[in-house]
C-alpha cells in the first residue's frame, strides 16, 4: 500500500510541476491534458486515474500555493512605527498574502496568468476572511460588512500593484509597500 501511495504522490507531483512549467509559456486555457501528459511522460489514462480534468490539477496547485498565505506575517507596521518592523530572521517576510505565494518561483506563472486573477483573488478572500474580518473590524472600528469590503479592497489593490511590478520585490516594490502600509493605518 505504501508503495502505491508513493507512486501516486510522485505522479501527482509530476503533473503539478508540469503544469507550472507549461504556464511559464502558456495561459491555462491554452494547455491540454494531452500536452501536459506528453511533457511529464505519462499516458492520458494515468492522468485520469488521478484527476478528472486540468481544472482539478490547477485547483490543487493553487491550494498548494495559497497555503503560503496562511503563514503569519513576519514583519509588522504599527501606528507608532509606520515603517516595516522586522520580527523575523527573513528580511522579506511582511508580504501581502498574494505576494507570499507569487514570490515563490514555483508559483509565479500562476499569478502572471491574467485569466486566473479573479479566481485567485476569490480563493485568497475565502482563505483570509475568517481571520482578517474580525481583525479589520477591531482595528478600523467598522461593521462586518464594511470589513469585508475593506478586505476586498486590500486584496485586490495589493494584487494589482504586485502584478504591475511583475511580482518582483525590488526597491520600487518596497517603496510602494511602505506607502500602502502608511495609507492603510487606521485613524
Amino acid at each position: 500500500m505504501e508503495k502505491m501511495d508513493r507512486r501516486v504522490r510522485k505522479t501527482r507531483a509530476l503533473l503539478l510541476q508540469g503544469l507550472v512549467k507549461m504556464m511559464e509559456t502558456h495561459d491555462i486555457q491554452d494547455i491540454s491534458v494531452k500536452e501536459l501528459t506528453e511533457l511529464v511522460d505519462i499516458n492520458r489514462g494515468t492522468f485520469y486515474l488521478h484527476y478528472d480534468n486540468l481544472d482539478e490539477v490547477l485547483n490543487e496547485l493553487l491550494d498548494d500555493a495559497l497555503r503560503l498565505t496562511e503563514l503569519e506575517p513576519e514583519y509588522t507596521a504599527s501606528a507608532s512605527s509606520p515603517d516595516f518592523v522586522h520580527v523575523s530572521s527573513d528580511p522579506d517576510a511582511l508580504l501581502p498574502a498574494c505576494q507570499r505565494a507569487a514570490s515563490n518561483p514555483k508559483y509565479k506563472a500562476l499569478f502572471m496568468d491574467e485569466s486566473l486573477s479573479h479566481y485567485i483573488l476569490n480563493k485568497l478572500f475565502q482563505i483570509q476572511k475568517p481571520q482578517r474580518i474580525p481583525e479589520i473590524m477591531k482595528e478600523y472600528h467598522v461593521t462586518e460588512w464594511e470589513a469585508e469590503k475593506l478586505l476586498l479592497f486590500m486584496l485586490n489593490g495589493n494584487f494589482a500593484v504586485n502584478k504591475s511590478l511583475g511580482w518582483n520585490r525590488s526597491s520600487d516594490w518596497y517603496r510602494i509597500q511602505n506607502i500602502i502600509q502608511k495609507l492603510m493605518q487606521p485613524v
